[in-house]
């Protein structure tokens, strides 16, 4: 260590200062090389990690809660089960590091780099997430409840079962993104971009929308009840067997979508929104949607 302490003397110093011991100090990582070190378990609380690297590091079960880390690098890093609630990171590099089951509940994520990190049953409820980079990672049953996320990228990651429970995300790109039974229930998501993503059976009620992109998205079975869809872009995307009773569709964007079996939706509700020849409607008619035409109801209803 840069000090002349063994990192053992340093932790147990830590150690002494979370007792509030006078012989303790508050452990102070700041340009450390811990490549490849063995961190399993290690209780970090509360320390401040300043431009230090962990590459391939194994902080397995680590307790990082109310770190304060800045312009670390913990790429290719284990971090599986580790717990980093309340902790405030930013400018740091997390590329293909394993978070699997990893806590982020009420921590401070800004212009950090998640990309292609395995990150499945992360807890990241109440998290505040700015500007950071999950391209090609990995959230499957992940839950966001409550969480505040603006400017991040999240393209191309994996969804499946995660949990976005009122949440608010503002400006952000899930392009390409997948995940079936994604919970995106009594959230705000403005101006994100969806395109191209599959959505298969998830669930937007209650949730508004104002704005978003879903040019070419795969939203089949999908609920979209109560939805605030206006002014949305849901140009050339799959609807079918989606549910849209009470949704609000005014200047909905609905060219070249396909809504085959769309169900609860009403008149008044197409008429708002904007359908060309090359829409499919709910009864398996083209478009553009046309007033008493009763191409609003499915086949067989």
């Amino acid at each position: 260590m840069a000090n002349g302490r063994s990192l053992d003397e340093v932790l147990e110093s830590h150690a002494r200062w979370r007792e509030e011991e006078s012989s303790g100090f508050r452990c102070i990582l700041d340009r450390e090389t811990l490549n490849e070190a063995n961190l399993h378990a290690v209780n970090l609380e509360t320390a401040i990690i300043r431009s230090s690297t962990f590459l391939d590091a194994d902080l397995s079960g680590a307790n990082l809660s109310r770190t304060l880390i800045d312009n670390a690098d913990f790429e290719r890093a284990i971090l599986t089960g580790a717990d980093l609630s309340g902790a405030q990171v930013s400018e740091t590099q997390c590329s293909f590091c394993w978070f699997t089951g990893a806590i982020f509940s009420d921590a401070k994520l800004r212009n950090i780099n998640f990309r292609k990190a395995s990150m499945r049953d992360g807890r990241f409820q109440g998290v505040v997430i700015e500007g950071c980079k999950f391209m090609g990672a990995m959230l499957s049953t992940a839950s966001f409840h409550h969480a505040r996320i603006a400017t991040s990228d999240f393209s191309e990651c994996e969804f499946d079962n995660a949990q976005f429970y009122r949440a608010q995300i503002r400006v952000c790109r899930f392009v390409g993104a997948s995940g079936a039974s994604v919970n995106f229930s009594n959230s705000i998501l403005k101006e994100c971009v969806f395109s191209r993503s599959v959505f298969t059976g998830a669930k937007f009620h209650q949730t508004d929308l104002q704005g978003a992109n879903f040019d070419r998205a795969v939203l089949n079975d999908a609920d979209f009840r109560e939805a605030q869809l206006n002014g949305a872009d849901l140009c050339r995307a799959e609807l079918r067997d989606v549910r849209f009773r009470g949704a609000k569709l005014f200047g909905a964007d609905l060219r070249g979508a396909d809504l085959t079996g769309a169900r609860e939706l009403t008149s008044a509700q197409l008429m708002q929104a904007r359908t060309d020849d090359a829409t499919i409607l709910p009864n398996g008619a083209r478009g553009p949607f046309r007033r008493n035409s009763g191409a609003e109801r499915p086949v067989g209803v």
